[in-house]
């Protein structure tokens, strides 16, 4: 490993600059299981998932090489102690918000537990429980200015205008309608990031009698479960003309299964999607929203408007429990409640002859 006398460690380190021991203990829990061979335990995580973990575990070495480089020599699970991961722990701290230490922490016991199946690493355990604790399970993001039908209401205008200007090119026209068919199916199928751009119109899109059938699979969704919904109603006519007219358009005479096609003919990927759609969203609608905020705006508008189905959001947002549908919930109840308590208000001061 390069010395921090020659060159600046980063925040996080690299898997090519691990110790060797740390690499070999990774790779052995994403080794595919052969005939004779265990599998590994991880084997059967995301991309998604095995990035995000590996980038956690990259913060925790690169802690040890700034802070104690001589624990670098130890084995990977010697140098979890209290101590060390107290240190750890306070500088996260200071830095990082509750939700995110949280991550960082029970990535890290996930990871350690894995490499060291043997020891007991039950005050681990209990440290990420508290963490968790901390960063309160019913917390959510303040509440967007804004509704998932009026973000699907501008959708639908908008690709309708599109369609009527005759003075653009027949490439920005695609780009346009492209655009505004993305934010009405985040609107209302509002996927994560990953799912959206796997979308290809072969295996998840279907065109049934009265529109499209959409299918997600086990690999496509965080949760690993299949799910199936019809396209909205609405978009199943722009859907088809995406499909028909302005998808070929993009493609530019390239070939691709992928869904959603960029201006350049080439699938759309994650990097640039990241900054095309809080940039589209605050030029139109005021708001830099990004794929995991439509999420958010589904599930409050559903609390909100529909509270009697609220459970329909686990569903919708493909998650394992209820617990996001109650914190939604809560919060809907606690507006409402706010709501009324400022209506009795008015009449109370309305009654004695006074404004509010």
């Amino acid at each position: 490993m390069t010395s921090s006398h020659t060159k600046k460690i980063p925040l996080v380190l690299k898997f090519e600059d691990w110790p060797e021991g740390d690499r070999a203990a990774w790779e052995k829990l994403f080794r595919a299981g052969g005939v004779f061979d265990d599998e590994g335990a991880f084997s059967h995580w995301s991309d998604g998932s095995r990035k995000k973990r590996e980038q956690s575990y990259g913060q925790w070495l690169s802690f040890l090489a700034r802070t104690s480089p001589e624990q670098l020599e130890l084995a990977p699970s010697t140098r979890v102690s209290r101590s060390n991961v107290k240190a750890y722990l306070d500088g996260c701290e200071r830095r990082l918000a509750p939700k995110s230490v949280l991550n960082l922490i029970s990535d890290l016991f996930v990871v350690t537990r894995s490499f060291d199946t043997l020891s007991d690493w039950t005050w681990l355990d209990h440290l990420t429980k508290r963490l968790k604790y901390k960063a309160d399970k019913h917390a959510l993001p303040p509440r967007a200015p804004i509704t998932a039908n009026e973000i699907f209401d501008w959708s639908f205008t908008r690709i309708k205008e599109v369609e009527t200007w005759n003075d653009v090119s027949d490439l920005r026209r695609a780009i346009w309608f492209r655009q505004a068919l993305m934010i009405g199916f985040l609107a209302s199928r509002p996927v994560r990031r990953r799912s959206l751009l796997s979308m290809t119109v072969d295996r998840h899109l279907k065109a049934v009698e009265d529109g499209f059938t959409l299918t997600f699979y086990p690999e496509d969704m965080k949760n690993r479960q299949r799910y199936s919904w019809p396209l909205p109603y609405a978009l199943a006519k722009p859907m088809q003309r995406y499909l028909l007219t302005y998808r070929p358009s993009l493609l530019k005479g390239k070939q691709s299964s992928y869904l959603w096609i960029s201006q350049y003919g080439n699938p759309i990927r994650p990097d640039g999607f990241s900054r095309e759609l809080p940039n589209l969203t605050l030029r139109h609608l005021g708001l830099e929203l990004r794929p995991h905020r439509f999420r958010e705006i589904a599930a409050t508008s559903i609390a909100e408007f529909d509270p009697k189905h609220v459970g329909i959001i686990r569903d919708i947002l493909g998650h394992a429990t209820l617990d996001m549908a109650e914190k939604h919930y809560n919060r809907a109840t606690g507006i409402s409640s706010y709501n009324a308590y400022q209506g009795l208000i008015a009449d109370v001061l309305s009654k004695n002859g006074r404004r509010q």
